[in-house]
């Protein structure tokens, strides 16, 4: 094949890229004017950064025309742009934001002409530096600091920095000051100082995440990167950990080699957390809206630090266009369209996006956070985090530091949280993108030696009717079910005559009950083997993972996951459950309601453990046990555990 590889940049080290590919360098000068580069440097305390800048863009306005200023980030533009509308008449100098996170219209503006004939300042991050042309500049002040994305392979996280700009990225900024004419550069540092800065930004292979390159040459049966003649070999540190990551996601085995699932995820044009999660078999349509969600720019505009964290909400505003004062219309349509392409090439139906709109709707915000929390912990195993006891926005996973939630913030009170974004410093973590995720009450057991007795007595005393559960073969049990509201229900359990004796007890000690008696609790997690594996990095261990099923009345049979009861805490202590599909509550009958679960043990280390499920529950000082206190149709009903 007769083939030509043309590599081209502006800011380019052209010595290294020509050597190591044998190629000829051809080199183009772009048509520019002399730009006088003036050094003004500023001091470095923080509450003097605001005067330096509009002191270099009162001088720079000497010049003529307009000015462009670069600063790091939005919230440095920001402050710019207040202290310079603060000392500046808005009828004769027109002050612009432009960065990544302004509207399409915003940017537009930024660009354009004022129609009112007034002078511009531009305060923009490097999104002006090359991707855009600001025209009618004859001015550039430099702040000479740009904030870049930089991987930590020891949390698994991507996180910005504020740094010096390069000496190419510093010329590269002047030289927008002469495309029109001569012009003037200052920066906001010492010529000596300039000198000792790199010549070259450092590549990106050095400091990204390199997760979806390990995956995609892992694709084409590459699994070392030395054996490629990279211009710059990645760090031994980042790519461990990149594979490590995509072993967690199942997407190479332990040897390090590409699995079906690792194909299919290299299949899609997402980072392989957002393709695993997409690769799921639950709420599908909703995966795709998430996926599109994390993968574009915000749906609200303004600084991470001030927008709410919950991806529920913007997952609302998506799906509803609900109101929000800082909704961006452009960014709602450009990630409906994202999904609806994601979901095309997954092959996802129509029925799938109505029943994310059920979830979505006003009453079913508990279902949607424990939608989210399920596809947010496939692409994000890592990042699942307990609340700090006691201390409210703290939320910890492993050895890390704590990550924090701003306070105020609707979060901030939640048991547990899946992380899907965060910033700030790397000893205090400020969490930006979150969902909610909790273990949620799934059902109560009433565990009873004679089940056809107490069935009787429900539906005689309580005026309810139980619908039958199904058959525990076996075991010697079988159960029959009461819907309790709010994805809960009642279980009530107790042997099954028709079966053979089992050869062991039978569950929930029901063959040492002398009458019905409420023994335990199930939590219901979106992934119980992660939250496992949590629990015993935080020294808790619910016991191992279990597979257990049923026979339905109609033939069926229904399976689940769980961790083994836990007796030797009078019950207090719940297990875990996970459902693969709909949960036993959603067919229950209904008319009874849980008004009150009251949790209750002498030992006070009990309730701190019992915050390790991520549950909301408060242990309160009295004897082992738990207390139910439902609303029936007859009036007012206690279940009393508790072990005197």
């Amino acid at each position: 094949v007769d083939a030509r590889l043309l590599v081209m940049s502006a800011t380019l080290d052209t010595t290294r890229v020509a050597d190591h590919l044998g190629a000829t360098v051809v080199e183009v000068p772009g048509r520019s004017h002399p730009v006088e580069v003036r050094w003004r440097p500023r001091r470095r305390r923080r509450d003097e950064f605001v005067a330096g800048v509009v002191a270099a863009v009162d001088e720079a306005l000497e010049a003529g025309g307009d000015v462009l200023v670069f600063c790091p980030g939005a919230a440095e533009i920001e402050r710019v742009r207040q202290g310079l509308t603060a000392v500046h008449d808005s009828d004769r100098l027109l002050v612009l934001p432009l960065h990544g996170g302004l509207s399409a219209e915003e940017q537009d503006r930024a660009l354009a002409p004022d129609p009112a004939g007034r002078r511009r300042v531009v305060v923009a991050t490097d999104i002006a530096e090359t991707s855009l042309t600001v025209p009618g500049v004859r001015a550039v002040v430099d702040v000479g600091l740009a904030r870049r994305p930089r991987f930590d392979p020891d949390t698994g996280l991507t996180r910005l920095v504020t740094e010096p700009v390069t000496r190419d990225a510093a010329d590269q900024r002047a030289g927008r000051a002469g495309r029109e004419g001569p012009g003037i550069a200052i920066r906001l540092w010492a010529k000596l100082d300039h000198g000792a800065r790199p010549p070259h930004r450092e590549p990106a292979i050095l400091g990204d995440d390199l997760t979806s390159c390990v995956l995609d040459l892992a694709a084409a049966g590459i699994d070392d990167p030395a054996t490629l003649p990279f211009l710059d070999q990645p760090p031994a540190a980042t790519w461990d950990a990149s594979r490590r990551l995509l072993v967690a996601l199942g997407a190479l085995d332990a040897e390090g080699h590409l699995t079906p699932q690792g194909r299919r995820m290299a299949e899609l044009p997402v980072h392989p957390r957002l393709a695993r999660m997409l690769l799921g078999q639950r709420h599908r349509w909703l995966a795709c809206l998430l996926a599109a969600l994390l993968d574009e720019r915000d749906v609200l505009r303004g600084s991470p630090r001030e927008l709410p964290v919950d991806l529920a909400l913007r997952l609302r505003v998506l799906v509803h266009a609900a109101e929000h004062p800082a909704l961006d219309g452009r960014a709602v349509e450009r990630i409906r369209g994202r999904a609806a392409d994601l979901a095309a090439r997954l092959g996802i139906a129509a029925d799938d996006e109505a029943t994310t709109d059920e979830h979505l709707a006003d009453d079913g915000a508990a279902d949607l956070d424990e939608a989210l929390a399920g596809l947010l912990c496939a692409a994000y195993p890592d990042r699942v985090h307990r609340a700090v006891p006691g201390t409210p926005g703290r939320f910890v996973a492993g050895d890390g530091p704590p990550v924090r939630v701003p306070s105020g913030d609707a979060l901030a009170d939640a048991a547990g949280i899946v992380v899907a974004s965060r910033g700030g410093r790397r000893r205090d973590p400020v969490v930006h993108l979150a969902a909610r995720c909790e273990a949620r009450l799934d059902h109560l057991v009433y565990a009873t030696p004679d089940l056809d007795e107490t069935v009787a007595e429900v539906v005689e005393q309580w005026g309810a009717e139980p619908a039958e559960g199904g058959r525990h073969v076996g075991v010697g049990t079988r159960n029959v079910i009461l819907g309790l509201g709010d994805g809960a229900y009642l279980e009530i359990i107790g042997p099954d005559p028709t079966q053979p004796e089992p050869p062991g007890p039978r569950p929930f000690g029901v063959d040492e009950l002398a009458a019905a008696r409420l023994v335990t609790w199930a939590l219901r997690v979106p992934d119980i083997e992660l939250w496992v594996d949590a629990m015993r990095r935080r020294g808790v261990d619910p016991g191992p993972v279990m597979t257990m099923s049923r026979a339905r009345p109609d033939g069926t049979v229904l399976t689940w996951r769980l961790t083994p009861p836990a007796p030797e805490a009078g019950g207090v202590l719940p297990f875990l459950i996970e459902w693969p599909g709909a949960t036993p509550a959603h067919d229950a009958p209904r008319g009874v309601g849980l008004l009150d679960l009251s949790v209750t043990h002498p030992d006070k280390a009990l309730a701190s453990r019992l915050g390790e499920y991520g549950s909301r529950h408060v242990v309160r000082a009295g004897p082992p046990g738990l207390t139910a206190t439902l609303l029936t149709p007859s009036g007012i009903v206690t279940l009393d555990g508790t072990v005197s």
